[in-house]
């Protein structure tokens, strides 16, 4: 099992650079979801200004992600991603 990353990255979406929190994906749901792919999964925390959906390709540490799934909170984005090989 790989260990849960924590903190924070600059990501690049949509040609726009922005900071953004990492935070484990947990539950038992949120591993029925995603199935084979959550070891390649990572749970981003964005600003309410930024500008994401799914499908939206991403580069987070130089390493190239794709947007699966977006939920809006009062305070901030989450986003799921996974990663690709493109």
């Amino acid at each position: 099992m790989r260990l849960q990353q924590r903190g924070r990255v600059t990501i690049q979406c949509n040609g726009r650079e922005m900071r953004a929190a990492v935070r484990p994906l947990s539950g038992v749901l949120t591993q029925h979801r995603y199935g084979q792919y959550v070891q390649d999964m990572l749970r981003l925390l964005l600003p309410c200004d930024a500008v994401i959906a799914a499908g939206d390709a991403l580069t987070v540490s130089g390493a190239p992600y794709i947007c699966v799934h977006t939920r809006p909170f009062p305070g901030h984005i989450q986003a799921d991603l996974r990663r690709c090989s493109r």
